[in-house]
């Protein structure tokens, strides 16, 4: 069963999404923290990791970049960032992070 990694600093957030995305029939893990989104995600390799793109502390831009600089996991996952920011500055700095 494919893997979703649901990183959000927010509780009620992460919750409810990975609970919507668990009933679709995803196995999901999730991640109250960047470093912990990271770590969990370079181990066991998900078919899609999702950001939440405001972080009280940290970047989830920096995250992202960090994670598709893995040759392994560049190939086997895909980044996707939730937010509500879709200005042109921020749209470029996730293309080139590797954000799908």
């Amino acid at each position: 069963m494919p893997l979703i990694i649901v990183a959000d600093d927010n509780s009620g957030r992460r919750n409810l999404l990975g609970a919507t995305i668990e009933r679709a029939g995803y196995d999901v893990t999730r991640a109250s923290t960047l470093k912990q989104c990271e770590a969990t995600a370079l181990v066991t390799m998900p078919e899609v990791v999702l950001i939440e793109g405001e972080w009280k502390s940290g970047d989830a831009i920096d995250t992202a970049s960090r994670l598709t600089s893995d040759p392994e996991f560049e190939l086997k996952s895909r980044v996707v960032i939730l937010s509500r920011d879709t200005s042109k500055d921020f749209l470029i700095s996730a293309g080139q992070a590797g954000v799908s």
